[in-house]
C-alpha cells in the first residue's frame, strides 16, 4: 500500500531506522509459532530486497533464521520471514495511520481470516490463499508483523510494466471473488449483526478522515491528481483535465460516495487489489498455477466492484480489459456464486446486476488508476524516498518528479497507456462529458 508520497511537509523530528524495531525476541516468537516451542534459534540476519520507492506506508525486509528442532539433535534448520515495520516517519498524521493500517491487517489475520476459512472449510471448500500471521507488535510506534515467506514457495510477483495477461487476471480474479463470496456466508451465519459491527478494525478507514486528517490527505491526494492533469494535458486528454480539476476539491467525497455499503453489494473487500499485492507460481513452461494475495491494511466492507474495477484499472492494460471484461466479470461471477451456493445461501445478486454495479463504479477505477498508476508505472523517473517526500523541501522534490514523469511520456508507452486507455473508458461509457 502506498499512500504517503504525495505528502506536504511535516514536522522535523529525530529520524529512527526501521530496522531498530526487530528484536531478538520477537524473531523467537515468530519461530516458535511457525516450528513449535522445541525450535532453538541459533542466528538471524535481516535481508533486505525491496528496492527506493517500495518502502512507504510500510518497510518491508525479510530476515534469514538457522535453527536447530529439539528432537533432531544438532542438525541445522534454515527458515525466512517476511517483515513490515513501521517506517518511523513522525508526525501527528502518520503516526495514527500507522497504528490504524498495523492494527488492521493484524486484525484481519487474527480474527477476521480464520472465521473466513471456517465458513470455506465447513463446506469442504479451502482456505483463502493467503500468507500466515506468525508473529506481531502493536505497540505505539513500533508496529511489526512477521509473515511466511512466499519466496520460498517461488511466489512472485508479475512484472507490471507489461501489466496481467488474461491467465494471470482469471487466476486472480477467481481468488478475489472467494474472499467476497466467504463473507457472504459469514454474514448470513448472524444476520442480525453487519460484519463492521462484529470487526470494528473494517470501518477504520483513512478516506473518512475527518477536521484536519482529512483537509492532509486532500492536500496528499491533491498532489498525486496533479500528477495525473499533467499527464492528461500532455496528451491532449483535455476534457478528463478539466474533469478531474473541477471535482479535486471534492476527491475525498468522491470516493466516499463510491464506498458506500449499499445491499445487495456488501461483501468484505481487499481494498488495495493492485499487482503489487498478488503473487504468482508458475509451472515449468512459465504458465501461472497458484496465486496469492498479500497485504490486508485496507480491508473494508463495499461494493465487490470497488476491488473489480481497482484491479482492472491498475493492472491489466486497455485493449485487453475491453476486450475480455464480459469474460473476466463471468469468470468472477461463476466462482463467487459457486462458492455461495456450495455454503447454502442464496446468490445475493445476479450477473446482470454485477455488470451494472460494475459500470456505476467504473469512476472509482479511473480515480485509483490517475492517483497510482504514474506512481507504480513511473519508475523509470526516479522516485523520492518517503523521507524526501516528507522533508520540509518535499514541494520541490514533488514538483521535481512531476515535471521528470511529463518528461518521461514519450519513453514510458505503459504509463501512458494504463492511463489514456482508462481514461477513454470512461468517456465512451459517457460518465465524462
Amino acid at each position: 500500500m502506498r499512500f504517503f508520497f504525495f505528502s506536504v511537509s511535516t514536522e522535523a523530528t529525530e529520524k529512527r531506522d526501521p530496522l531498530s524495531l526487530i528484536t531478538e525476541q520477537h524473531v523467537k516468537s515468530a519461530l516458535r509459532k511457525d516450528k513449535g516451542d522445541e525450535a532453538q534459534l541459533l542466528t538471524w540476519n535481516i535481508n533486505n530486497f525491496t528496492k527506493k520507492g517500495d518502502n512507504l506506508a510500510s518497510v518491508v525486509t525479510s530476515v534469514v533464521i538457522d535453527y536447530h528442532l529439539a528432537h533432531l539433535g544438532s542438525e541445522t534448520h534454515q527458515t525466512s520471514y517476511i517483515i513490515k515495520l513501521n517506517p518511523c516517519i513522525t508526525s501527528a498524521f502518520t503516526d495514527s495511520f500507522t497504528n490504524m493500517v498495523f492494527e488492521k491487517e493484524v486484525n484481519f489475520y487474527e480474527e477476521i481470516l480464520p472465521d473466513l476459512n471456517h465458513m470455506l472449510n465447513n463446506t469442504g471448500q479451502e482456505s483463502l490463499r493467503m500468507p500466515e500471521l506468525f508473529h506481531s507488535s502493536l505497540e505505539e510506534n513500533k508496529e511489526l508483523m512477521f509473515l511466511n515467506d512466499l519466496r520460498r514457495r517461488e511466489f512472485v510477483m508479475v512484472e507490471k510494466f507489461k501489466g496481467q495477461d488474461e491467465a494471470h487476471v482469471r487466476l486472480a480474479l477467481k481468488e478475489l471473488s472467494r474472499l467476497h463470496a466467504s463473507s457472504i456466508l459469514l454474514q448470513a451465519k448472524a444476520p442480525d449483526t453487519n460484519l463492521s459491527q462484529r470487526y470494528p478494525s473494517l470501518d477504520k478507514d483513512f478516506l473518512y478522515s475527518t477536521g484536519a486528517k482529512k483537509e492532509r490527505l486532500q492536500k496528499m491526494f491533491s498532489g498525486g491528481y496533479d500528477n495525473a492533469i499533467v499527464i492528461l494535458k500532455s496528451c491532449e486528454r483535455h476534457t478528463a483535465a478539466a474533469w478531474l480539476e473541477r471535482n479535486l476539491p471534492n476527491v475525498l467525497d468522491l470516493f466516499q460516495e463510491h464506498l458506500e455499503k449499499i445491499p445487495p453489494f456488501k461483501v468484505i473487500c481487499h481494498g488495495d487489489f493492485s499487482n503489487n499485492n498478488i503473487l504468482f507460481r508458475y509451472n515449468e513452461v512459465g504458465d501461472p498455477l497458484e496465486v496469492m494475495i498479500i497485504d490486508q491494511q485496507v480491508t473494508r466492507v463495499a461494493s465487490p466492484a470497488t476491488d473489480l474495477v481497482y484491479f482492472l484499472y491498475t493492472c491489466v492494460r486497455g485493449d485487453i480489459r475491453k476486450a475480455k471484461l464480459q469474460d473476466f466479470l463471468g469468470v468472477y461471477y461463476s466462482t463467487f456464486s459457486s462458492v455461495v451456493e456450495v455454503g447454502g445461501v442464496a446468490v445475493p445478486f445476479t450477473l446482470s446486476e454485477l455488470k451494472q454495479e460494475y459500470r456505476k463504479r467504473m469512476m472509482y477505477g479511473l480515480m485509483i488508476c490517475l492517483l497510482f498508476v504514474p506512481y507504480y508505472l513511473g519508475e523509470d523517473v526516479e522516485v523520492p524516498s518517503a523521507e524526501e517526500f516528507m522533508s520540509d523541501n518535499s514541494k520541490e522534490n514533488l514538483e521535481a518528479w512531476r515535471q521528470n514523469l511529463k518528461h518521461s511520456l514519450h519513453d514510458n508507452p505503459n504509463l501512458k497507456h494504463f492511463c489514456l486507455a482508462s481514461v477513454d473508458d470512461i468517456i465512451e461509457a459517457g460518465l465524462i462529458s
